[in-house]
């Protein structure tokens, strides 16, 4: 049986890399070995791009991106190349891939961002495409979509920048109690 490499992100400059790093562990650490071959990429805080060959536990204790483990990488977009590029002090090592399973969490990592850069290198993806990706992010247009489709939302606001922190309270005595609210960081 085939063994499939899979290029497993995690990190990113989001304000849940913490999250990522939790969610990425578990999928490593329960990945079947005898199917699969993790091919770690870990994205650092600041956006940049490594290929991690260190133990899993350093991912779930954020201890992963250091020179002993990590080596520079990106994804090339040859679409006949479905490869992460390894620099090495050797030169560049191509690791073939077979699939990217990104465990990324918010901006830069489940808002389409990432899915599209694997789509343009022709890459197979776990998890959602583009426009899913980036519709689910945007949870005001995801609702709207759904609500022209039929389907009955949840009443809901969206408060603009300037609105005052009485302006939300309003909203939500409109709204009814109890009720959900969500943070987003653009």
């Amino acid at each position: 049986m085939k063994k499939y490499n899979v290029a497993v992100l995690f990190g990113g400059c989001s304000p849940e890399y913490s999250v990522s790093l939790e969610s990425a562990h578990a999928v490593i650490t329960h990945m079947d070995r005898t199917r699969y071959n993790p091919v770690l990429i870990g994205i650092s805080s600041a956006g940049n791009w490594y290929h991690f060959t260190g133990a899993a536990e350093k991912i779930k204790s954020d201890t992963w991106n250091n020179p002993d483990d990590c080596a520079p990488a990106l994804i090339s977009l040859d679409q006949d190349a479905h490869a992460l590029l390894v620099q090495t002090s050797g030169g560049i090592e191509k690791i073939s891939l077979d699939a990217a399973f990104p465990v990324l969490h918010g901006r830069n990592g489940e808002d389409g961002t990432v899915q599209g850069l694997f789509e343009l290198a022709g890459i197979p993806l776990v998890g959602c495409g583009v426009l899913a990706s980036a519709l689910c992010m945007d949870k005001d247009r995801a609702h709207k979509l759904a609500q022209a489709a039929g389907i009955t939302i949840p009443f809901s606001t969206v408060p603009t920048k300037k609105a005052s922190k009485e302006d939300a309270f309003a909203c939500a005595d409109k709204l009814g109690y109890p009720l959900s609210v969500e943070l987003i960081y653009i």
